[in-house]
């Protein structure tokens, strides 16, 4: 794997390789394909948010923080497939539109490609691909609540996934896959979100014992890169590199109950270089190098009712933060579904995420965020539903035991087409 060629690609380029490879394959297949389908659907929600920003008092004092929204979703998947491949590319475009005393209006897309192909009964390979463009508002605040969001800035994110699955027979099975992504920031002058990439690099053995009971044993290497942080009279670098061991187990209790464990030990170094230059003097570049010892792990427990179900999950593991370090993640999350009707379906989502600093020093910059979020669909039809929901957060800094605190309600409309579906190309 090259994977300096991967790093070389610009964004351009990249779609550019993407799309010559959907037409190549689409090209290839197109006259034996089996299904092409297109479903496109739509969703419009209003919102309210006393605080979208999840702003302390302190940073914001006197300051209106509340937001109202009108976000539309409208979504489109295209393929094909048949016994042999599968490609799927889902398009989706988010206009957001806020009033508020802050600039929060932004235009999202996100473009995800999807396909594999079966080399043989035993093995199977695939490519997966993302594009993505929204804000920090989404990426680092809404979608994990591990963010610090100081200003709504202008985010964009491409990956891609080539991997390959091989069956040693009919309980044993191998799976590796390599991802590239590379993460940048329209600059602001109040924000610190620096550019970033990651190469991540895993392989995975499954053991299927008997019907109920598997394990698996994976590895993986990781490469978080920071090129460049500062300007002028000070600038730096960092590069940290992780190894992980881990291995699970999941075992279907009953018909209703499933657990799934999975624990693992990762090794992390973190190098990073500092350049100082005042002018008439040059400083040398100076490396320091922070080596860290961790477990990580995954507990989970799912239950199946006639009328609904519930899960809990705890986990603690790390990835890549747009400030430039690797952050150490800790959560738990459950959910609770209660189907009223065949109409009728109520929810109860929540959790707990203590976020911290990968390295062996604490940075005294640690947050704990807090959600819970009750929610109620109303399915009119197979292809209509309406969901109204009420969310509350809250994110307490270790630093000045501060703490932000946010009350949103939320009226979502749905529509999804029927799959328009042929049989012949």
């Amino acid at each position: 794997m090259n994977y300096r060629f991967f790093k070389s690609l610009s964004q351009q380029n990249v779609f550019q390789v993407l799309t010559l490879i959907l037409l190549s394959i689409a090209w290839a297949g197109s006259v034996k394909a089996k299904e092409i389908y297109f479903q496109p659907s739509i969703n419009i929600r209003t919102e309210y948010d006393d605080n979208k920003r999840l702003s302390t008092e302190s940073s914001l004092p006197g300051i209106d923080k509340s937001a109202y929204a009108i976000i539309t979703r409208a979504n489109a998947k295209l393929g094909m497939r048949t016994s042999n491949y599968r490609i799927e590319l889902d398009n989706q475009l988010i206009i957001n539109r806020y009033k508020s005393e802050f600039d929060l209006d932004s235009e999202d897309f996100n473009a995800n490609l999807s396909t594999s192909y079966n080399l043989t009964e035993r093995s199977r390979l695939g490519l997966d691909a993302n594009f993505t463009q929204d804000t920090t508002l989404t990426s680092e605040l809404d979608a994990t609540g591990t963010g610090l969001v100081q200003d709504n800035v202008i985010r964009q994110q491409w990956s891609i996934t080539p991997n390959w699955s091989y069956s040693l027979s009919d309980t044993q099975s191998l799976q590796t896959n390599y991802t590239h992504s590379e993460i940048t920031y329209e600059e602001s002058e109040r924000s610190s979100f620096v550019d970033y990439s990651i190469d991540n690099l895993s392989l995975s053995f499954r053991q299927q014992w008997t019907s109920l009971l598997s394990n698996t044993l994976s590895v993986s290497a990781m490469s978080f890169e920071i090129p460049k942080i500062g300007s002028g009279f000070f600038e730096s670098s960092r590069e940290t590199t992780e190894y992980s061991v881990n291995i699970g187990v999941d075992y279907q209790i009953t018909p209703t109950w499933a657990t799934s464990l999975t624990v693992g030990q990762r090794f992390t170094t973190t190098e990073t270089t500092q350049k100082f230059n005042f002018t008439t003097l040059t400083f040398d570049e100076v490396t320091t190098s922070d080596d860290v010892q961790g477990l990580i792990f995954s507990f989970s427990v799912d239950k199946q009712f006639d009328t609904g179900s519930a899960g809990i999950e705890y986990s603690r593991s790390t990835s890549a933060q747009s400030q430039g370090d690797l952050q150490v993640n800790e959560r738990i999350e459950a959910n609770y579904n209660y189907k009223y009707n065949p109409k009728l379906n109520l929810s109860l989502t929540g959790g707990v995420n203590e976020t911290s600093i990968s390295g062996s020093e604490d940075d005294d910059n640690g947050r704990t965020y807090f959600n819970i979020r009750p929610a109620v669909r109303w399915q009119f039809n197979r292809q209509t539903n309406i969901t109204a929901a009420y969310q509350y957060r809250t994110q307490t800094f270790e630093r000045n035991d501060e703490e932000a605190v946010s009350n949103s309600v939320s009226l979502n409309f749905n529509y999804q087409w029927d799959k328009v579906a042929t049989q012949k190309y």
